[in-house]
């Protein structure tokens, strides 16, 4: 703020910016603008483990199998599980490649568990999130109001729930900003489409590109040492 204020002068409205992760953001705005999941609570990795493992039917656990169509069992298959699950609710799928898939019931069971239970895991905060950015028209109205500039950084690891975020925030009238490096993708296991970054200027109106070519972060030696055996 100090160098801001060096350089700007006073800045209204810095108290207000959001500085965060996006699950961070999204929680907020679940928790500050929705008033149903104000009671809510959080499940992080192991307690959306535990979760699983206590309720392994209703949540879908058991219900389900593998490519081999051997039944899923509770404590060895819970992480997979829960794994494939995330999967499903933050990647674009193509409904015609899960025909037959049991996990597509038993998706629909964990989330009915989930919001009986009042509770939230990270994929279902991204998810709640797009779903009131999308049709809840008064909170819309009050974003658009509120929402001047998003920053994204490290883009090229958005996935496309998180994408559906940033591109519903720039239909309110958000000025948008991304950074990121199309060669550094690293989460594409995870869901994440380097589309995003690469196909940018396609899908954004007026979009200024400024590239960040130089190195500060490697002496000359490590690249000169680097780059011969990269081309190998």
């Amino acid at each position: 703020y100090k160098r801001a204020h060096e350089s700007l002068g006073e800045i209204t409205g810095m108290a207000e910016m959001f500085v965060g992760t996006t699950h961070g953001f999204c929680l907020e705005l679940l928790k500050g603008e929705v008033p149903k999941y104000l009671k809510f609570e959080i499940l992080n990795e192991v307690q959306q483990g535990l979760f699983v493992d206590r309720h392994s039917k209703q949540s879908g656990l058991t219900e389900c199998t593998d490519l081999k169509g051997v039944p899923l069992r509770r404590y060895v298959d819970t992480h997979r599980y829960i794994t494939a699950l995330s999967i499903l609710r933050e990647a674009d799928l193509e409904p015609k490649d899960l025909a037959g898939c049991s996990l597509v019931k038993g998706l629909d069971s964990y989330k009915k568990l989930l919001e009986s239970r009042s509770y939230l895991d990270y994929s279902a905060i991204l998810e709640l999130a797009v779903e009131v950015l999308t049709n809840d028209q008064d909170l819309r109205a009050r974003l658009g109001d509120r929402v001047k500039y998003v920053i994204v950084d490290e883009y090229q690891d958005v996935n496309p729930v998180q994408e559906a975020i940033v591109w519903s925030l720039h239909e309110l009238g958000a000025e948008i900003c991304v950074v990121g490096d199309d060669d550094q993708t690293i989460y594409q296991w995870r869901g994440s489409d380097v589309a995003n970054i690469l196909n940018f200027s396609q899908r954004y109106p007026d979009v200024e590109q400024i590239p960040i070519e130089e190195n500060f972060r490697s002496s000359d030696g490590i690249v000169g040492t680097a780059r011969p055996f990269i081309e190998q």
